[in-house]
């Protein structure tokens, strides 16, 4: 069969080699975002199992790429609400995700009846799984117990009888450090019903951060200084989970340099409420690593979440304001250099928004 290749074509080309695979076996050489693999469609299993005697692999397990996590709905498919929150902070990206299904079409893959799932990075593989109407079965190109292959160059060169379709992204998205995903298990035992974790590969994102998530997912609020309304929001809603007892870390930060203390009218109407420790707030400056631990940044203005959203494009979809999330449209505004009733108002505002994100995390209704 003569090979097909695409250079970062239009969609439309993309959608027009999508249902030309669909009626055939093809092995399929795509770039995740991280690193080069070598898959098939879900359904082709003659494919797939042509790629495991190629690697001279012993079966055990390959991982299914998907292009959305609310694929998981669409195709009825069961996610723990915990696991699925997981997924929240973590696509599109490099974790992959290891449950137990309920479904034959994947027995194939699986292990244990568990299989592993990813929302890769890269954009127009997302795009080509779509058109394809099934997840691509991936794998690193690489015979069995050696490196993964890295260098297209050698790829074509060393493995070009591997692959009959190839999906090359533009260039400049490429990544010149790849890098293998977290593959993580989830656990549950039948009789406690306790959820666990287990540490299957450790790749690009340390299983530390991935468990720390799990157990307490981070919820950051984010204003401009970091002195007025984050810490109001951040403070107060942490005074509301621990009330609830609901398993929600959270924290705040703002855009400017931090190193300033909490405004004074922030400070007393916190403090009215009980929360003593808001006396002791210093601002800090939001970082990567903030944005990449937190399962929610919320911002109190429509031009926060842009910038964020502008700075950290793979994280947008988890980046909102505090009232978008909540049904409302518009800014929470500052009332930095007002009066004390000016904040009252604001203290109100944000608390009503709090408790309605409460309701929404007890009842499981955050899709991002």
């Amino acid at each position: 069969m003569k090979r097909i290749t695409l250079n970062n074509p239009s969609l439309k080309k993309l959608s027009k080699a999508a249902a030309k695979l669909r009626n055939q076996e093809s092995k399929i050489l795509h770039f995740t975002g991280n690193m080069w693999g070598i898959g098939a469609r879900l359904s082709d299993k003659n494919s797939i199992e042509e790629i495991i005697r190629l690697k001279h692999r012993i079966k055990n397990g390959m991982v299914a790429l998907i292009p959305d996590i609310s694929w998981f709905e669409e195709n009825d498919m069961n996610v723990p609400p915990r696991l699925y929150r997981l997924m929240q902070q973590y696509y599109p990206g490099n974790v992959s995700f290891t449950f137990q299904t309920d479904q034959d079409r994947f027995e194939h893959i699986s292990v244990d009846g568990k299989t592993a799932f990813r929302v890769p990075s890269d954009p127009l593989l997302r795009q080509f799984i779509q058109a394809l109407g099934e997840p691509i079965v991936s794998t690193s190109i690489n015979y069995s117990g050696l490196p993964a292959e890295e260098d297209i160059d050698r790829i074509e060169c060393n493995y070009s009888s591997w692959f009959d379709f190839a999906l090359y992204p533009d260039k400049n998205s490429i990544n010149r450090e790849p890098s293998a995903s977290t593959l993580i298990e989830y656990i549950i035992n039948e009789i406690d019903k306790e959820e666990t974790l287990n540490c299957i590969r450790e790749g690009s994102v340390p299983f530390h951060e991935i468990k720390k998530s799990f157990a307490m997912p981070m919820v950051m609020f984010v204003c401009t200084a970091n002195i007025c309304r984050s810490p109001i929001a951040e403070k107060l809603f942490r005074q509301k989970v621990v009330e609830e007892q609901l398993a929600i870390d959270t924290d705040s930060s703002g855009l400017m340099q931090g190193g300033h203390l909490i405004s004074l009218s922030s400070m007393q109407l916190l403090m009215e409420r009980g929360i003593l420790e808001a006396q002791e707030h210093v601002s800090k400056q939001i970082t990567p690593e903030m944005v990449d631990s937190s399962w929610l940044v919320l911002t109190m203005e429509v031009r926060q979440r842009d910038i964020l959203r502008e700075s950290y494009p793979q994280h947008r979809r988890k980046i909102l304001t505090l009232n978008e999330i909540t049904g409302y449209d518009g800014d929470v505004e500052d009332p930095y250099g007002s009066d004390k009733p000016r904040y009252q108002e604001t203290f109100e505002i944000i608390e009503d928004r709090l408790n309605i994100l409460i309701d929404m995390i007890k009842n499981e209704e955050i899709l991002i």
